[in-house]
């Protein structure tokens, strides 16, 4: 019967092995370096496996829960500037930019007050007269420079790419970033610890089904929540391959590299060592929400023989 339940038990282990298994794809070409642990946390040692801890008069009991959740709104930052001869025509020029492109995504539903206009900077600008018989470089002033971000509120994520787009044709090209923004974190913090709750009682009731300890007193708990937005999880790589080529001293060859496009990726939060995973499938990229539950049981002592 030993036999037949460990040849079971293997065949078990097998199957779901070679239903976990992972095509690598070309993030294998990722660098890694000292301070990359992604790695790391794959190995036993830093798997957080470690559900129960007791003692003979002691029990911890813990719980990982994790979410992910797509975002309520999405905040776009753009980043636009002027140069002019004079700070007021830059300004000028700048607004008219502005106030053409606001008018332009009115249409498409945005509200003024999804809209702010952030003024960042108002800078000389300086360039240099050569003169090739003096050999000689002159710093001049050369106009001024005006910087101002758009800062727009969506509901949407699909209207981000289409703001970018309308904003190209006002000479808007600069992203500077997408701001992931929950509207309920209290609410995912309720339901999360819920959750966790209902993977204790679980827990609970197998470790006592199992070994018949008596608990003293009441049990003390604590719990930890924070959530992980996507700007702090995406990784990056390179993938190519080429070919080493030796040079002589007296060569006369200059090496040129064609250039290598950078891939990046978006890389969430190792569902390794956690409990229960929430909207594990859904693809979109959203914000990742974590809770942690421990309690703590003093246990009677085993009397000894």
């Amino acid at each position: 019967m030993k036999k037949l339940t460990l040849t079971f038990l293997l065949i078990t282990i097998s199957f779901f092995s070679l239903s976990k298994a992972q095509v690598g794809g070309n993030q294998v070409y990722r660098d890694r370096n000292n301070n990359d642990y992604s790695t790391l946390r794959n190995l036993p040692e830093f798997i957080n496996t470690n559900t129960y801890f007791a003692t003979d008069s002691t029990l911890i009991i813990t719980v990982k829960v994790l979410m992910n959740k797509t975002a309520d709104q999405y905040k776009l930052t753009l980043g636009l500037n002027e140069e002019a001869a004079t700070p007021k025509i830059a300004i000028e020029n700048i607004n008219r930019r502005i106030s053409g492109f606001m008018k332009k995504i009115s249409s498409m539903g945005i509200k003024d007050n999804d809209i702010f206009v952030d003024f960042i900077s108002q800078t000389k600008i300086y360039d240099y007269n050569v003169n090739k018989d003096s050999q000689t470089a002159i710093q001049k002033m050369d106009g001024f420079e005006t910087k101002k971000n758009i800062i727009i509120t969506v509901n949407k994520h699909s209207m981000i790419e289409k703001l970018i787009s309308e904003a190209s044709d006002f000479q808007i090209y600069d992203v500077i970033k997408v701001d992931y923004i929950s509207s309920d974190i209290d609410k995912i913090q309720e339901e999360l610890l819920k959750e966790a709750y209902s993977v204790f009682d679980k827990k609970k009731e197998n470790y006592f089904k199992l070994f018949k300890k008596e608990i003293i007193g009441n049990p003390t708990a604590s719990s930890g929540f924070t959530y992980v937005f996507p700007k702090s999880q995406y990784q990056n790589y390179t993938a190519f391959e080429s070919a080493n080529v030796t040079y002589g001293y007296d060569s006369k060859y200059v090496r040129k590299e064609e250039r290598k496009s950078k891939t990046f990726y978006y890389d969430g939060t190792d569902y390794t060592g956690f409990d229960k995973v929430i909207n594990n499938a859904d693809p979109e990229v959203g914000i990742q929400y974590i809770m942690n539950l421990n309690v703590k049981y003093d246990l009677k002592k085993n009397k000894g023989k």
